[in-house]
Order: C-alpha cells, then sequence, then structure tokens
C-alpha cells in the first residue's frame, strides 16, 4: 500500500530560555511537546492545571518543546475550535528531561503516549528508531516493524519490532544508517500494510521516532511521519 512521508524537524531553543523568551524560568522543569495525531482533530491543544502549553497543533504536526513545571502534572488535551475533551492525564515529569506526547486514535477513543526522548546520539554508522502503532483501523492487530535496504525482501529479513501492539511504542531499536525503507505487516505475515523508502536515508548517528497513523479523518491511506528526536 502507498504511504505519504512527513519529515518532521524539532524547533530548537531548550537550554537557557523557554520557546517564549523566559530567562529566569526558576522551578525545576522538564522540556514537552505535542504530536498530533488524532485522526478527527484538525488541530490539538493542551493545557497543563489550566494554563496553555500548546495551542492549535494540526494534524500529523509536531510542537516545539515547551519549559514545564515538573509539578504541572494534569494535562488536559482538546480538540481546538470546539473544545471538547478528548483527554486527561496525570504525569509525573523529571527535570530536565525531553518529552514528547503523541495523541493518538480519535477524540471519542483518544490513546495517548507519553515518551522520554532520547538525546544520546546513535554511535556513527548507526541510527535509533523507534516505531509508534497508531493505526487505529488496525487496532486489533499486532503489527511487525521492518527497517532495511530498499531492495530487501521481507522474506529474507526478520523485523526490527515485532508484535507491537496499538497504541505502544517500541523501544528506542539500533539500525543501519544506509537503511530507508521502512514497512509495517501485520504480525506474523509478509504483505506489507504500509511501505515508505525515504528519498535519503536518516542522517548518520541521528535518533527519531516514527508514527504509523491513519490518515486524516481515519482509515487508509495509512501514512508514517518521521520526528527528529535528536540530530546531528
Amino acid at each position: 500500500m502507498n504511504s505519504r512521508v512527513f519529515a518532521l524537524l524539532a524547533l530548537a531553543g531548550l537550554a537557557a530560555c523557554d520557546p517564549t523568551g523566559n530567562t529566569d524560568f526558576s522551578r525545576p522543569s522538564a522540556n514537552i511537546r505535542l504530536a498530533n495525531f488524532v485522526v478527527d482533530a484538525p488541530a490539538l491543544s493542551m493545557t497543563a492545571n489550566g494554563s496553555a502549553v500548546h495551542s492549535g497543533i494540526g494534524f500529523g504536526l509536531l510542537s516545539a518543546y515547551q519549559r514545564l513545571g515538573v509539578d504541572d502534572t494534569v494535562l488536559v488535551f482538546t480538540r481546538s475550535g470546539d473544545g471538547i475533551v478528548a483527554g486527561t492525564d496525570s504525569v509525573l515529569l523529571v527535570e530536565d528531561r525531553r518529552y514528547s506526547y503523541y495523541g493518538l486514535g480519535t477524540v471519542a477513543a483518544y490513546k495517548p503516549r507519553l515518551l522520554v526522548d532520547d538525546t544520546l546520539f546513535a554511535a556513527a554508522g548507526g541510527i535509533k528508531v523507534r516505531i509508534i502503532h497508531g493505526i487505529g483501523t488496525r487496532s486489533t492487530n499486532e503489527l511487525d516493524f521492518y527497517a532495511s535496504l530498499p531492495s530487501d525482501s521481507l522474506i529474507d529479513i526478520a523485523p526490527l519490532m515485532p508484535s507491537l501492539a496499538y497504541g505502544a511504542a517500541s523501544p528506542y531499536l539500533t539500525a543501519d544508517a544506509t537503511f530507508r525503507r521502512f514497512r509495517l505487516t501485520i504480525a506474523g505475515l509478509t504483505t506489507a500494510i504500509l511501505d515508505t523508502t525515504l528519498a535519503t536515508a536518516i542522517a548518520d548517528s541521528s535518533v527519531v521516532t516514527l508514527v504509523a497513523s491513519d490518515t486524516a479523518g481515519g482509515g487508509a491511506p495509512f501514512r508514517m511521519v518521521v520526528v527528529i528526536d535528536k540530530a546531528p
């Protein structure tokens, strides 16, 4: 099945100030960004303890990191425009960590996933890659994830991550930096339901997250977004 490929570069601005220019963020804090893969939310917003953190993040897009006090633990996610609440979450953040909050599913069947982002480069010649199963119309299926050279047959290679459940994320896995074809199959089968070949390989030593989801509104064609967690 054909897929559409979107590469999202993480926006910078993390060291001494938050994205609003605040240079006196004295409370213990972490950095958090929001990714919207809620298929019936053209835009998604997030508040922490009632204060806006991210607003109007479009479907398939990723916000910049925002500084958030580690005591700001009650998060609310709403569909921008009508304010319908997709979900709430209470989180315990660790000081100075970087987090990505992935909204998956639909507003009525919200499937959130809070992940810690790796900030250490992969060894030379490799990449670190994790995969998120966010294909709602395949929610009853576990998926096998393959990373390979473009010419490799699924019959001849083993999945990099087998049997990934819906809404789950793999750990970071190590792959060869020359690999630029990524495929998903129903667990145990070798027919791809999503087959993406990047025009160029991901930069050597990069750390990335791949998000597989339905298209906007739900259903096929399934899509894969490449999120850069850390790049040289």
